[in-house]
């Protein structure tokens, strides 16, 4: 175990003492709040305040809980996006170690090649939790101070597990994928590739119902996208649970399954509506199914030299 972990904490060392990488972790996160700031916002709550205009009328709903809505909202997508490029970037060590010629000395050590390929996974999987967590924590505290979310600390525990597994997730996922890229310049340009599409995929840029059905099943084969839709779920529930108490059943529940139908609160793959329970063992039986693959494909591509 102790070339595990040393080979484990070289790899942390490395990507955190690369501070532009640790930038470009952030990027994408960044952009969506500069998006959010300048016009996803209003996107939002004008989607927001249409169904509620009688209700806001008779003073059954405040601008303030909408506002709380639109700010979960992007919450959301923040996070889906840096569970997305945080865990990538956090891999990119790997395919440095090839493009520089360092893999040459790592497999040439004493530990075996699944310790090797173990401690570049735990290194970007710790990496990437210590990120993703961070930024939930900050966002919840900054979405409280702005308007009350109402979030019970159930909510808040499982909000962090999910964040979490979803890091978890997708550092799997991505590992897989950099394996075969040889150079800086190709983990690069598909990184780029995957900050543009991501914002879409998961519905960060745009409700994933706008979409047509083909294009909606697409996106939620991806578990990066059941992931946003768990943290959306377990973000907002509490907050349209006191939406919906204030209106006291007068609209019988139309505006909050509304939203939640508009901003896809549930996962609908080939027509059938998942559970949180069952996109959770989704995106579990994915991630172990892709943890396979690392081991197989590991030991025919980085050979001893």
């Amino acid at each position: 175990m102790r070339k595990f972990w040393g080979l484990t904490k070289r790899n942390l060392l490395v990507f955190f003492k690369d501070k532009t990488m640790v930038f470009f972790s952030m990027l994408t996160p960044i952009i969506i709040l500069v998006l959010y700031m300048l016009f996803l916002r209003g996107t939002y709550l004008d989607a927001l305040e249409h169904p509620a205009e009688a209700l806001m009328a008779a003073g059954l709903v405040t601008s303030a809980d909408l506002g709380a809505m639109a700010n979960g909202l992007l919450l959301t997508g923040i996070m889906g996006s840096a569970l997305i490029t945080i865990p990538y970037n956090c891999l990119v060590t790997l395919v440095n170690d090839r493009a520089s010629g360092i893999d040459v000395d790592v497999t040439a050590t004493p530990a075996s090649r699944l310790q090797i390929i173990l401690s570049y996974f735990t290194a970007a999987a710790l990496s990437a939790i210590l990120m993703t967590t961070v930024i939930i924590g900050l966002g919840l505290t900054i979405l409280q101070c702005i308007n009350p979310m109402y979030l019970t600390a159930k909510s808040i525990l499982t909000l962090f597990a999910v964040v979490i597994g979803g890091a978890i997730s997708a550092t799997a996922i991505f590992m897989v994928f950099l394996l075969f890229l040889k150079s800086s310049s190709a983990s690069g340009a598909f990184l780029g590739i995957l900050s543009a599409a991501s914002g879409f995929v998961i519905g960060a840029y745009l409700p994933i119902s706008n979409f047509s059905e083909g294009i909606q099943n697409f996106c939620h084969l991806f578990p990066a996208t059941e992931v946003t839709i768990l943290i959306r779920r377990f973000l907002l529930t509490d907050l349209m649970t006191h939406v919906n108490s204030n209106i006291g059943g007068l609209d019988q529940g139309l505006f909050v399954s509304s939203v939640e139908e508009y901003f896809s609160f549930q996962a609908k793959l080939f027509g059938h509506v998942m559970t949180l329970q069952e996109a959770f063992v989704y995106v579990m039986m994915v991630t172990v199914g892709f943890l396979v693959a690392i081991g197989v494909i590991y030991p025919k591509v980085y050979k001893r030299k």
